[in-house]
């Protein structure tokens, strides 16, 4: 007997046929290119349609993995009797509109009419009660008329609004939902957005929806059900959850519950002075030893010291201000019950207190469920938050997996590390937890371009180390070499930093000197997408970034030539890294920081390559690169690397130019030996 039911069957041949008709019609286009690459994934999502199981591909750049995942999904949505739709998630806004011209174009070119929404989260819509309040404001009246003008053309979200400054932005948009009292609710962008979810076929959202509905109750409250699931940039699916599940608790706000709970009582809070003292105490404590692990941490290793979090040891003192504290905490909570025990307000307040008293009593526990730390202003361990995060997160993902009754696509450009293949993946999302679902791990489809006459790979050992001490010397060094490199190429490089600091001094370093090109960088509070545009269009220019530049560019042709990458990128050492690298006996280095920085490496090493007869340069100035050497080569699809600089000359005089490219006489192959590494030095 079939394990598949017949309807699932019947699809699946008939989906199969539709697709590889596609594909087969692409070998004598004009217009259209095959890529096998492509094809394979077209092939495997049907079958994780009709088993609804989970599958694992990482597509190369150059792949085309949204036309991989789109054309199957496309073809499917017309069978509305046994298909009943599909999510596509995706890390950005940018890309959830970029998706929505793509799914547009296939749909047009394949004949076939869909429905598709756009979800977004309520921050990117303008609060029409917040934007009269800020309208009424002396000197805004201009910039409202601008904003209004715009609103009444049918411009409701970020993206359409995204030349109005970020600071002004965080004042007009919504906060929170609270619709029961708000004149303007019929009328609400966002509220009739939302209405549109669960009445479309597709529907495009980001990650930090997609948590959201799988925790509210696997999708089905949020969205229609689908019978698949494709996450695209899957890779930050992860960073994601754990953002979703992280809590914090402020000094200020235990203070404004308890005020607030003796307001609704009618009691004077005068009385509770001893509670207040014990808060301060304990946030004071906790500050402290903060301060102290992290100069201990400073010493050892600044380079990767994450400069606005530190994790704390639970000392003997704490655990006694916190059992002092949770004391005078019950009590106000059985004092409140006493005079209100039946007011909604009330009990809603009472459960936040109750929470905070037992996430106080965690945090003094030998075996606490959380991993806790101390957040506050950058370089200060002042001003503190206690943040905290569940310990087993990847248990969370393997549970909000396990639920769906849908096959799941998870795909990206950077999914696998080396021999460990999609292991540190799996792992991160507990997918070795997974019940009732089989996994398919196929086999990474590679870039299709020709890296051997296209690209070159410069490892810069000859600098000084970023671990030098002396940072002066260090900036001096980094600084001369990107100015060399990026006169060779006259400009079109994108220079990738691990820290704004870094990136800020170079900047100022690189500015006294005189380029025949435009010299950019990533400035605070400026639209990346801005920013990318302009990088874009000045053909010639030089742009220095960090964060979502990484992998958030995408610029075929002469604009880019040349990707620059300061710093091998090693995650920053934090409490939840910490925590993860402590399951290790070998202290977790090779396990959990040298797989997230060979996948940050290899988005940053993509971004020259976008097209065919895009030719170009990716230089890691960091000297520790021999030391990574093999397992960085064998996770790049870069056949030619060159230790001189003499050798970026010539590739550019002659690839970027109008010569045939000699690849230097050095080449070195990796040989898949599994080595261990202590932490990066």
């Amino acid at each position: 007997m079939s394990i598949w039911k017949e309807a699932d069957l019947k699809l699946y041949l008939q989906l199969y046929q539709q697709v590889e008709a596609f594909f087969s019609k692409l070998h004598g286009s004009q217009t259209l290119e095959y890529r096998e690459g492509q094809h394979t994934m077209a092939l495997d999502v049907l079958e994780c349609i009709r088993d609804k199981d989970i599958l694992l591909i990482e597509a190369g750049v150059g792949i085309g993995k949204s036309w991989g995942y789109l054309i199957p999904l496309i073809y499917a949505s017309q069978n509305k009797e046994t298909f009943k739709g599909f999510i596509v998630s995706t890390s950005t806004l940018a890309l959830q509109d970029q998706l929505l011209t793509e799914i547009h174009h296939v749909s047009e070119m394949l004949g076939i009419d869909i429905d598709v929404t756009i979800a977004k989260g309520k921050t990117n819509y303008i609060c029409q009660k917040r934007l009269e309040e800020f309208l009424a404001q002396e000197g805004k009246k201009k910039l409202g008329r601008s904003i209004i003008k715009r609103i009444e053309a049918g411009e409701i979200d970020r993206s359409a609004l995204n030349t109005i400054p970020e600071d002004i932005w965080e004042k007009i948009n919504i906060t929170y939902v609270n619709c029961s009292g708000c004149f303007s609710k019929r009328n609400c962008p966002y509220i009739l957005q939302r209405k549109r979810w669960p009445q479309s076929t597709a529907i495009i959202c980001n990650h930090d929806l997609l948590i959201e509905a799988l925790r509210r109750d696997g999708v089905g409250k949020m969205f229609p059900i689908p019978s698949i699931l494709a996450i695209d940039e899957a890779h930050l699916l992860e960073e994601k959850l754990r953002n979703a599940y992280q809590e914090s608790i402020s000094k200020r706000k235990i203070e404004g519950l308890i005020y607030n709970l003796y307001d609704e009582i009618g009691q004077p809070i005068e009385r509770e002075l001893e509670v207040f003292n014990a808060i301060d105490q304990l946030y004071r404590m906790i500050s402290e030893e903060a301060k102290k692990e992290y100069q201990k941490r400073a010493k050892q290793d600044s380079e990767t010291l994450n400069v606005r979090t530190s994790g704390f040891p639970c000392t003997k003192s704490i655990i006694a201000e916190i059992t002092k504290l949770t004391k005078e905490l019950t009590a106000i909570a059985k004092k409140v019950r006493i005079y209100r025990k039946a007011n909604p307000r009330v009990l809603s307040k009472l459960k936040e207190l109750n929470d905070i008293i037992e996430i106080f009593e965690d945090l003094a526990s030998s075996d606490s469920k959380n991993i806790y730390w101390a957040s506050f202003l950058p370089y200060t361990q002042e001003y503190i938050e206690l943040q905290y995060v569940r310990k087993e997160l990847d248990k969370e993902a393997a549970y909000l997996l396990s639920r769906a009754n849908f096959g799941m696509v998870f795909t990206s450009a950077t999914l696998t590390t080396g021999q460990d293949n999609y292991g540190h993946f799996m792992r991160a999302l507990g997918m070795d937890k997974i019940l009732g679902k089989s996994i398919t791990q196929e086999k990474p489809q590679p870039p299709p371009y020709n890296y051997d006459q296209n690209a070159l790979l410069y490892c810069a050992t000859d600098i000084i180390s970023p671990r030098n001490p002396n940072r002066k010397l260090y900036l001096e060094s980094l600084t001369q070499r990107i100015s060399e490199l990026i006169r060779i190429t006259n400009g079109k490089s994108l220079v990738l930093f691990t820290s704004k600091s870094d990136m800020q001094a170079v900047y100022a370093r690189l500015r006294k000197e005189q380029f025949p090109f435009n010299l950019m960088i990533q400035e605070e509070g400026r639209s990346a997408d801005t920013v990318k545009e302009r990088f874009k269009q000045d053909v010639t220019s030089t742009l220095l970034a960090t964060g979502s530049f990484w992998e958030g560019v995408d610029i075929k042709g002469e604009s880019l030539q040349q990707v620059i990458i300061a710093k091998l990128p090693f995650p920053l050492v934090d409490p939840i890294h910490q925590y993860k690298a402590s399951k290790y006996t070998d202290g977790g280095f090779s396990e959990v920081y040298l797989p997230e920085m060979l996948l940050k490496a290899k988005q940053g090493a993509g971004r020259p390559f976008r097209s065919h007869s895009d030719k170009g340069v990716v230089s890691i100035l960091d000297s520790r690169v021999q030391k990574y050497l093999s397992v960085i080569i064998g996770n790049l699809p870069f056949t030619n690397i060159t230790f001189k600089l003499g050798d970026v000359k010539k590739f550019a005089e002659t690839n970027l130019s109008s010569g045939t490219y000699q690849a230097p006489k050095q080449k070195i192959k990796h040989k898949g030996k599994k080595e261990k590494y202590g932490i990066p030095r």
